[in-house]
């Protein structure tokens, strides 16, 4: 019993340190935005991602301290199932949440920013940017973000949103999409979660 509650402590500094780097990286980032509504837009749609996160991870905390008590005589694998049963369950909530913030207002100015952030880095004639098929409907906004010359296309890959753009000339793609935002959140959360296979 008393690994259970060692590890039950340890999940919960996880959660808890967790909670303090992600306010800290929200912090940062917003701080790195020139324009005043640009930071609240995007802000606003991490803290809403945040949030959720953090209930999720309350409810985890919770569920897990059950778990813990009750797998001691199960087999690893059936642990390692869980675990990925509640990674899955986290981020399949947390892209729900990216997505509803993704037909707001607000996103469209955040993908006007990344489109502005590509254009930073890829300053070429020949850049491609890629959206989602939602995001088509935003083509000239896009175009003129860009400030000159690019073609827009759509890429089934993105499905949440944001923007890839891709020059041939000079080999370079810059990702700006919240796919990979929340993709890098995987090895973070692995890392991080308390949720460890040991024995």
């Amino acid at each position: 019993m008393p690994d259970t509650v060692s590890k039950t402590d340890n999940f919960l500094k996880a959660i808890e340190k967790y909670a303090e780097e992600q306010r800290t990286r929200l912090q940062t980032e917003a701080e790195e935005f020139k324009e005043t509504e640009l930071n609240k837009a995007e802000e606003e749609g991490l803290k809403e991602a945040y949030v959720l996160i953090q209930r999720q991870m309350a409810s985890v905390r919770t569920e897990i301290a059950r778990e813990l008590s009750k797998a001691e005589g199960e087999s690893r694998k059936e642990i390692f199932r869980k675990r990925q049963e509640i990674e899955d369950s986290v981020f399949a909530k947390a892209e729900e949440r990216i997505l509803a913030y993704t037909k707001t207002e607000k996103y469209v100015q955040k993908l006007l920013a990344s489109v502005k952030a590509v254009a930073g880095v890829l300053d070429s004639d020949d850049v491609i940017l890629y959206v989602t098929d939602r995001d088509r409907k935003y083509e000239d906004k896009i175009r003129k973000a860009f400030g000159r010359a690019c073609e827009v296309q759509t890429d089934k890959s993105i499905r949440i949103g944001g923007v890839i753009g891709k020059s041939a000339a000079l080999g370079l793609l810059a990702d700006e999409t919240l796919d990979t935002r929340l993709s890098e959140q995987h090895e973070w959360f692995y890392e991080h979660s308390g949720l460890y296979i040991t024995g």
